[in-house]
Order: C-alpha cells, then sequence, then structure tokens
C-alpha cells in the first residue's frame, strides 16, 4: 500500500510537469516556425529595397504605378481577363507565405493522466495516496509487530 500511495503521488507530480515541458516544447516549435518566416520576409525585403537604390528604372516604374501616370509615347496593357486585384500593389509581390500550420497540441496519455492534468481531481488523488502511504505505515508496522508477538519468543 506503501508503494502504491507513493506511485500515486509521483504520478500526480510528475504527469502535469511532464505535459507543461511538452506544451513549452510545441510552443518554442510554432515560434522558431514563425520566425524562420519573419527572417526570409526581411531577406525579401533587404533585397527588394537594394534592387530599388539600384535600379533607376524599377524606381521610375514604381513611382509611375503608385502615381497613376503612364509615360508620354507608352500606353497601359489592355489583358483580356479584369483580374480582381487589378490596382494590387507592388509590395504584395514580396510577401513570404506564412508557414505551414503545427498540429494543435495534444497532450498524451490515458484516463488516469487525464485525471492528474485536472486540479480538482489531482487534489483527490493527492489525499488517497496519502491515505494509503499512511495506511501502508500502519498495517505494515503492526504486521511486523504481531508477527514477533504471537510467536515464541526468540533466544529462549
Amino acid at each position: 500500500m506503501l508503494c502504491a500511495g507513493i506511485a500515486v503521488l509521483a504520478c500526480c507530480l510528475l504527469i502535469p510537469a511532464a505535459d507543461e515541458n511538452r506544451r513549452l516544447v510545441w510552443e518554442r516549435e510554432r515560434l522558431k516556425a514563425d520566425l524562420e518566416q519573419l527572417e526570409k520576409q526581411v531577406d525579401v525585403n533587404g533585397q527588394f529595397l537594394k534592387s530599388v537604390a539600384d535600379d533607376p528604372t524599377l524606381l521610375e516604374r514604381l513611382a509611375q504605378r503608385q502615381m497613376k501616370m503612364v509615360r508620354e509615347g507608352t500606353s497601359v496593357l489592355d489583358l483580356k481577363e479584369k483580374t480582381a486585384h487589378a490596382d494590387m500593389s507592388p509590395y504584395l509581390l514580396l510577401s513570404v507565405p506564412p508557414p505551414p500550420p503545427i498540429p494543435p497540441y495534444r497532450p498524451i496519455g490515458g484516463a488516469f493522466s487525464e485525471l492528474c492534468r485536472h486540479p480538482h481531481t489531482r487534489l483527490y488523488l493527492i489525499g488517497g495516496a496519502m491515505l494509503l502511504m499512511a495506511c501502508g505505515l500502519i498495517l505494515g508496522d503492526s504486521a511486523r509487530r504481531s508477527g514477533t508477538q504471537h510467536g515464541a519468543p526468540s533466544g529462549l
């Protein structure tokens, strides 16, 4: 009974701690994916700014597009299909797609681990474990004493 009480008490303490560690690892992986996406976005934006600074033609085309002006002697290319994003900003071309979503967090374990995760039932389990430990200590000691009292005294 003493060992069972110790085991239940250990489960009540270790299962929630292990679950919290797994949740933190899951969040770290999610944040790593977000950081990688942001770093890629920074690299793409940096390359675009460098190309704008180095290429005067690109700079002129961006300014004309922003001010909706057309240079003399040129015309706007008419497309057969009208797109929904006809006034789309060229800056949207620089956006890096978000990372693929990671699966939602799911704790491992069965029914007993679910009992250990909830504070209310964990309190009852800890109380039961303490009761088992106390019974194991009391009954284990009385069994030893009763064995020596009823038997013949040793050494006589």
